[in-house]
């Protein structure tokens, strides 16, 4: 375990109590296939939860179709399987149905979502500027509900715009007048087609990803993102870029009650590690202007959606990216494990894209335009735990079930987590007590000592295991493709091989070594 000098440890502590990082900035990101290496959409995200005790407890799911209406507004009722992750305990329960609700998931029809929860739009931030609250907030469905709905209903993304707005009245939920959400989810298919859907209680925006988003002249990204949900949409296939959100909205349009869309409006810079907001740049987000690597995380996600490279599945895990996004010594940038810029001493996470309340991540890779099997090589990869110390490991939706070996695979990351943070409370109660109370990374034991990522530490081996699952999934994709299989032939192979990858994961994890290559 990490043991920090009692100077160590009180210069951390004043620097918490002078100033905590923001609890509320999340992030995700949506490359469609038309960007991408292979063809295949990706979408991103790491979740951050810090408010129940056993939230840091994640276990993957699958949820089968049960044919289940939420009530008269349900024209589509639960028509598909899927695979999520979610949390033990309450966090991982919807307050009203008490059913197992997904913070990230994909169905075994292609369609892929991830999820933050849009500050801006909730309760609270429209109370603050004068507008009328939207949402129900006794009786409407909540934002875990709503990501189960369209796992379970939805296979095209023009399917998940009509399930919103089919909610905007409750759609007969509980007797409900609205939804209970303030919501950003991305979404794609299995048509080449992805959006983003920013969500409260009576209404929504879609912003469809037909562009790669690009700094202008001056370098500020002040392109507007309108809403596309009343113009034509583009042609299956026809979409192209990429897209990144915080849960800051940044679709620029105006509830008919005069409540707009939150668009940022100022230039964020980090000067001597302190966040600094100025101007009245009509940026659309903070604008961070390095990589994911060398940036806080508060409030742009640093996917370098800028870099003039297409991306593919393990660019968003860790991707060695030849100088695009880290010009100089490095040449690997890890997007769901990033802690900045390395080498480095102590450090806080509470700025970057991982951080010391993030409680998984998650890569989904969708199928490509024209693949076999009508979506179901779309494939999930998990790390259940803090990303930076845990491993990714692949499911299949439509193998309908997930490994058992992953069922307990939090406490394997949260023995890697003891190896970087000192703390002795397992359960967090709060965002900077229990398990939360260290904000401070030992990048030495993460990486080993002056290393940078996947160089030494904890992230030799778990590189090293996730490079070669790359390879293992690469070439059973690679088989799955040839079509020849029927559809039972097809889940039972799958359901075979994501458990044998998952028992080598897991036992290469614990133990820190790493499986021999072919």
């Amino acid at each position: 375990m990490k043991k920090k000098s009692l100077l160590a440890a009180a210069a951390a502590l004043v620097s918490v109590l002078v100033w905590t990082p923001p609890a509320h900035a999340s992030s995700s990101a949506v490359a469609t296939g038309a960007s991408t290496v292979d063809g295949r959409p990706v979408v991103w995200k790491n979740r951050d939860h810090w408010s129940t005790p056993d939230g840091w407890q994640v276990v993957p799911f699958h949820q089968p179709a049960d044919g289940s209406s939420f009530g008269g507004g349900d024209r589509y009722t639960s028509r598909f399987g899927y695979t999520g992750v979610t949390a033990r305990g309450s966090s991982g329960l919807d307050p009203i149905t008490g059913s197992t609700v997904p913070w990230a998931g994909a169905n075994d029809r292609g369609l892929g979502l991830v999820q933050v929860a849009g500050h801006t739009l909730d309760s609270a931030f429209a109370s603050s500027h004068g507008f009328p609250v939207s949402q129900d907030l006794a009786k409407g469905m909540t934002g875990g509900y709503l990501n189960h709905l369209v796992l379970s209903r939805a296979e095209r993304v023009d399917e998940v715009e009509q399930l919103l707005r089919d909610t905007n009245d409750g759609g007969g939920f509980n007797a409900s007048t609205g939804r209970n959400t303030s919501t950003i989810i991305s979404v794609f298919d299995r048509w080449g087609n992805a959006a983003v859907f920013e969500i409260d209680g009576d209404s929504f925006t879609r912003d469809n990803i037909t562009s790669e988003y690009t700094q202008d002249a001056d370098g500020h990204y002040s392109a507007p993102h309108t809403d596309d949900k009343d113009a034509a949409n583009p042609a299956d296939g026809a979409y192209s870029g990429y897209d990144w959100r915080t849960n800051f909205s940044r679709v620029q349009w105006t509830k008919p009650n005069g409540f707009p869309y939150f668009v940022d409006e100022q230039v964020t810079t980090v000067e001597n590690d302190v966040v600094v907001n100025t101007g009245d740049t009509p940026d659309g987000v903070h604008d961070w202007e390095d990589s994911t690597s060398g940036v806080m995380r508060h409030n742009r996600a640093g996917i370098r959606m800028d870099d003039p490279h297409k991306k593919d599945y393990r660019y968003f895990i860790q991707k060695e990216v030849r100088g695009y996004g880290i010009p100089g010594d490095y040449s690997i940038e890890s997007l769901s494990k990033s802690i900045g810029d390395l080498p480095s001493g102590e450090k806080s996470t509470g700025y970057h894209l991982n951080r010391f309340v993030s409680t998984f991540g998650t890569v989904i890779t969708g199928s490509k335009i024209g693949d076999p099997y009508e979506g179901k090589l779309t494939t999930m990869w998990v790390a259940l735990g803090e990303p930076t110390v845990s491993v990714f490991v692949p499911l299949f939706p439509y193998a309908g079930t997930t490994p058992p070996e992953l069922s307990d695979m939090y406490l394997a990351s949260n023995a890697k987590r003891h190896l970087v943070y000192d703390y002795t409370d397992d359960n967090s109660c709060g965002y900077s007590c229990g398990r939360n109370a260290d904000h401070t990374i030992d990048p030495a034991a993460l990486v080993g000592a002056g290393g940078y990522y996947g160089t030494g530490g904890i992230q030799k081996y778990t590189f090293g295991i996730e490079n070669w699952a790359f390879d293992q999934y690469d070439d059973f994709i690679a088989d799955l493709r040839t079509g020849t299989r029927t559809p039972a032939q097809l889940k039972a192979d799958m359901t075979a091989w994501q458990r044998s990858i998952a028992q080598t994961v897991k036992s290469n994890y614990v133990n820190g070594t790493i499986p021999a290559t072919r």
